[in-house]
């Protein structure tokens, strides 16, 4: 599958900031089961100071704003092959060890009762079965799913995964947050993933996406898109990855001032076989 994206993102101020920069994720990873073939990233009203890679691969850019900017736009737009790999994404990269992604702990994900008895729930229903790894992980893909339905307006990016467990409700975010705290609890390495995907031929979209990966023996990372009950295949495009939402936000920044700031983001999608 072939991919044309836009993501177009504008901040506004009532009066400029005495300085603002924003760090960018949103140059997508090359990887094994997508190519650019092309990507670019245009700013107005500020300019790109720095290019480099995180600890965890991402390409990361950081922009600062110039002569007095009361706007600033940043685009990044591109072309991508996508190919289903059943979820597959392949080996472990980068800096960080495989095993910082099974105990890993944040604010997000950090393990309460809630998520204890979830993970008991899942043991106590399959226990006598013979489940592969991957069969107990869409079980509990699933579970997540009819505990916690997906409803905007609920939770917000501040949200933990015993928050969104309570509620019963949430977004993309706070179902990958709840199955990275439980798969770790598990004893499996797991992490964030960021990116877009194309659904339903929606072309004009207000946000990115979220799924899970859980890196299993002999297969090397394999995606879980809990909120849409199946594994990323070529409708999905990889941005960012991490330990939790913190480490893939697409665009996140400090800015110096009293101004007020308004942020608008549209994203374009065009896909052809």
């Amino acid at each position: 599958m072939i991919f044309n994206i836009k993501h177009k993102t504008v901040f506004s101020y009532n009066s400029a900031p005495l300085s603002a920069i924003q760090k960018l994720r949103i140059t997508p990873i090359d990887n094994g089961n997508q190519k650019i073939l092309n990507w670019n990233i245009d700013v107005i009203g500020c300019s790109i100071e720095l290019e480099t890679n995180d600890f965890q691969g991402n390409k990361i850019h950081l922009c600062k704003t110039v002569n007095d900017s009361k706007q600033i736009e940043i685009t990044s737009y591109g072309k991508l092959e996508i190919f289903d790999t059943n979820g597959i994404t392949g080996p472990h990269k980068g800096n960080v060890p495989i095993d910082l992604f099974k105990f890993s702990s944040s604010y997000y994900t950090n393990v309460g009762s809630k998520i204890k008895k979830l993970a008991s729930d899942l043991l106590r229903d399959i226990d006598g079965k013979n489940f592969s790894d991957i069969e107990l992980l869409n079980i509990l893909s699933n579970k997540i799913l009819q505990k916690v339905k997906y409803l905007k307006g609920k939770t917000n990016i501040r949200t933990t995964a015993e928050e969104s467990l309570g509620l019963g409700c949430g977004v993309c975010q706070d179902h990958v947050h709840i199955f990275l705290a439980t798969t770790r609890l598990l004893g499996f390495p797991s992490r964030y993933v960021s990116g877009y995907l194309m659904l339903n031929n929606t072309r004009i979209q207000d946000a990115s996406h979220a799924w899970a990966e859980v890196f299993i023996e002999n297969l090397g990372w394999v995606g879980f898109d809990i909120s849409n009950g199946i594994s990323p295949d070529d409708k999905y495009v990889k941005l960012a990855v991490g330990f939790d939402y913190l480490d893939v936000i697409p665009i996140s920044g400090i800015r110096v001032g009293d101004s007020d700031e308004e942020i608008k983001t549209k994203i374009l999608i065009e896909s052809k076989q």
